[in-house]
């Protein structure tokens, strides 16, 4: 369940490009912020509670600026995955970290 806390500390994020100027004087708003359904989706599936908090502590120890900027960056990153139905994240250009089984001591 996503909580409203987060829903609007991300959208406030997505919110804040849209009032900047983009490359060649086009607003920066990414596609698709209108539907509050595709950001309850971000916000549960992709950020998850961990994403959420370090994007808190990014905003927190930078500019809103910065953390605007990186939460544009996941949104766009997830839109496009999203909206083409890519599911390797090589494929879309999404790095991760290799999983490794925990080690037993």
């Amino acid at each position: 369940m996503v909580s409203v806390d987060r829903i609007r500390f991300v959208r406030g994020h997505l919110d804040r490009r849209e009032d900047s100027v983009g490359v060649g004087g086009d607003p920066a708003r990414p596609a698709g912020v209108d539907d509050s359904k595709a950001v309850d989706q971000f916000v549960d599936d992709y950020l998850r509670v961990d994403g959420v908090f370090l994007l808190r502590l990014i905003a927190h120890n930078t500019n809103g600026v910065a953390a605007a900027d990186i939460t544009v960056a996941l949104w766009n990153a997830w839109y496009e995955r999203r909206s083409t139905g890519t599911k390797d994240l090589e494929a879309s250009g999404m790095l991760t970290a290799p999983r490794r089984s925990p080690a037993v001591e």
